[in-house]
């Protein structure tokens, strides 16, 4: 995947970990699980995922079965992308790690697009049959988001409750890069209402999906969350913060060169990546590397 590389890349200083800033260190399961994840979401971006042949992406992650692959093309999604894009989502086995991976790509062209976002908001569980519970009422989400989500939904819901019966004691993981992030999100809420088994999200460059009510229900409904920013990547604040506020888990990695990053108590915490001036966001930063992972579509060979 290319975004514009619209200035240079720099590295910054981590805060320190302390128990009175809410800033922890990443013990080394974590950082193998978001190495390992973040492969996955970069393996969506090549055209043969799925059958899963797509070179180095592929090749790091062995024992892989790819169970269905979904497409879709809602309006909202066409509007922002243009007329050939297509969502993809990729759901896979791991019987090497016992993991069940739902993978959300994003687009080859966000560092065009995000900045051109209608943030237009839309009820949370405006679909439901059912009224909203106590802590989603006031929860709004990005229209074009939510209805793409929506346009994968069942047929997710359908694939997730077979594969659920037949490997009921392996993790499910929601994954995704950039706009797959905001999809994955909203996936992993879906499943873990729907379903209910425990689920664990990670994302990578993942922008803002909805309100301070929204964020606040996705803290208390999921169970393992990273969200992981990576230096001065643009597009997890491009969203500006009026009625929309980031969820729980921020990874930032400060500084790719000595693989410096830390995890960040809150929403928004302002000593991570919330502490890079704007004049600084870069496109660069989006694509990686994320603990030596690079997104691009070159590598898929």
């Amino acid at each position: 995947m290319h975004v514009i590389n619209d200035g240079p890349s720099k590295s910054y200083k981590a805060p320190t970990p302390s128990s009175s800033n809410g800033i922890s260190k990443l013990d080394d399961a974590e950082i193998q699980n978001l190495s390992r994840f973040v492969t996955y979401s970069a393996a969506s971006y090549c055209q043969n995922s799925f059958d899963w042949t797509c070179g180095q992406y592929c090749d790091g992650i062995p024992k892989t079965e790819v169970i269905k692959t979904f497409t879709t093309k809602p309006d909202e999604w066409v509007e922002i992308f243009g007329g050939n894009a297509t969502a993809y989502a990729i759901l896979t086995a791991n019987h090497q790690y016992q993991e069940i991976v739902l993978t959300f790509r994003g687009t080859d062209n966000v560092g065009n697009t995000v900045e051109d976002f209608k943030v237009v908001q839309i009820p949370y569980g405006f679909d439901s049959t059912t009224l909203p519970t106590e802590s989603q009422v006031g929860a709004l989400v990005h229209l074009g988001f939510y209805k793409t989500f929506l346009s994968f939904q069942q047929q997710i819901r359908d694939e997730i409750s077979m594969t659920y019966n037949k490997y009921p004691d392996y993790k499910y993981v929601v994954t995704g890069h950039s706009l797959g992030g905001a999809l994955a999100l909203l996936a992993a809420l879906d499943i873990k209402q729907f379903i209910g088994c425990k689920i664990c999200l990670y994302t990578y460059g993942e922008p803002r999906c909805g309100n301070s009510i929204f964020a606040s229900f996705a803290d208390e409904t999921l169970d393992i969350v990273y969200r992981v920013v990576n230096q001065a990547d643009k597009v997890p604040h491009l969203i500006p913060k009026v009625n929309y506020q980031h969820h729980k888990g921020e990874v930032w990695i400060a500084n790719t060169t000595d693989n410096e990053a830390v995890k960040c108590s809150g929403d928004e915490n302002k000593l991570c990546s919330d502490s890079v001036k704007s004049a600084d966001w870069n496109s660069v930063d989006h694509d990686g590397p994320y603990w030596g992972v690079l997104i691009n579509k070159d590598l898929c060979q």
